[in-house]
């Protein structure tokens, strides 16, 4: 516990450089990571299936047919144990164990057009209106298991084939989805969308697809595009305010970070999403508070990414704002995750249970009382970090676990 002693009093002494109330803020903090005992990491080390390689999303999804282990569950639950402390590296988990996942992020790729497909999904479904999404974010994950992993596809990925596109014929480009073939072609896919009431799922398709669309060279054209649909007086999209407006926000402001483009307006986007955070305002799902911090850091690191004086003075008043009610702030939000806290031992969606569905795609049983991967890791490593990145603190991040929580995480894998 002594490294963990010295953490602490490192993160106390930089936040009273800064201006800040160090040792609230520790306090605060140390009262936050109470929410992570070990029935966390007990409980996700049950759900990985040592045959397949992967993750389930649920205990329901394990115990229930016809639900499988998914990438992005797997990629979630390796980014936890990584962020927490759980892992230093991920070679601190067993050979045979990453070999296993390996082969399982591998015999998803498609060999026709180079995205991740899962057997127990219809993706010939006409109504699944959120496919284009769930493939995006699953390209997503796929690049980061075979970074982490250090293993390579058999089949070139989607944005490795979007890439080489650029020099291809009118009749092999004739093979990538539509709206990626020309910027005209994209601005009418984005069009379709509802960009006034209901902003952040305009902004989760695009952000899902940013890595595509990036790698077809049309990013000049997103970025336009979203710079006209803003509200230049609040720096945000849509009509709502809020959660809803900063939900929004963080998908959006996302394509932005992944593209390195200028955030417009980003400091009168960044005060709103800070007093998101500290607002009487409940949560609808375990997001809405990992978005707010999560938006912050995004728009932060933009700004920093300027280098310029302007940019830079915006950045330096937004924290000094956020030091200052950093306490609060942190109170807060161990408040509204603690409410998705569940019996089985982690984190779940919705307030009262799990949700049965990623993308629309079924990941388990709908509506039961449970916790799930993606809940849990945005509930414990990115909702804490994201706090750490959004003031500026992540070089003295105090890990939530140690190597005895480690000892006992790989003891209940039995792999």
């Amino acid at each position: 516990m002594k490294k963990f002693n010295e953490k602490w009093e490192a993160l106390e002494k930089e936040v009273t450089r800064r201006g800040g109330k160090g040792d609230e803020v520790v306090c605060a903090m140390q009262d936050h990571y109470k929410l992570y005992g070990e029935s966390v990491y007990l409980w996700l080390a049950g759900l990985y299936d040592k045959n397949i390689g992967g993750f389930y999303y649920s205990n329901s999804g394990r115990d229930n047919e016809p639900f499988l282990p998914d990438i992005e569950s797997t990629n979630q639950a390796t980014n936890l144990l990584l962020a927490t402390g759980l892992l230093d590296e991920p070679d601190d988990l067993p050979l045979a164990m990453r070999e296993q996942m390996a082969r399982f992020c591998q015999s998803l790729i498609s060999a026709e057009d180079g995205y991740i497909y899962h057997p127990q999904w219809d993706y010939s479904d006409p109504n699944w209106y959120q496919k284009d999404s769930r493939l995006g974010r699953d390209m997503t994950w796929a690049i980061d298991m075979a970074r982490k992993f250090k293993f390579k596809y058999p089949y070139p990925t989607a944005v490795e084939r979007l890439a080489a596109s650029q020099s291809k014929t009118s009749e092999e480009n004739g093979k990538l989805a539509e709206h990626l073939r020309s910027s005209d072609a994209l601005v009418r896919y984005l069009e379709t969308f509802d960009w006034e009431t209901n902003a952040y799922f305009s902004g989760n398709n695009v952000v899902a697809q940013a890595p595509l669309i990036i790698a077809a060279g049309l990013t000049d054209t997103m970025v336009d595009f979203l710079n006209k649909k803003q509200n230049p007086k609040t720096g945000l999209w849509g009509v709502q305010g809020g959660y809803d407006a900063i939900n929004a926000l963080l998908k959006i402001s996302g394509a932005y970070h992944t593209a390195g483009a200028m955030f417009p307006n980003a400091d009168k986007a960044m005060k709103a999403a800070i007093d998101c955070i500290t607002s009487p305002e409940s949560c609808g799902t375990i997001c809405w508070q990992y978005n707010a911090w999560y938006s912050v850091s995004n728009l932060v690191g933009i700004l920093r990414g300027l280098k310029t004086p302007e940019a830079d003075s915006a950045a330096d008043e937004a924290m000094a704002i956020l030091l200052k009610g950093a306490p609060e702030a942190i109170r807060a939000t161990t408040e509204k995750v603690g409410t998705f806290a569940k019996p089985d031992g982690a984190f779940s969606y919705l307030p009262k249970s799990s949700t049965g569905f990623s993308q629309k795609a079924p990941v388990s049983i709908h509506m039961t009382v449970e916790s799930d991967v993606n809940a849990s890791v945005i509930a414990s490593s990115g909702t804490t970090r994201n706090m750490y990145s959004a003031m500026e603190l992540l070089d003295f991040y105090v890990p939530i676990y140690d190597k005895e929580d480690r000892e006992k995480f790989l003891e209940a894998l039995d792999c």
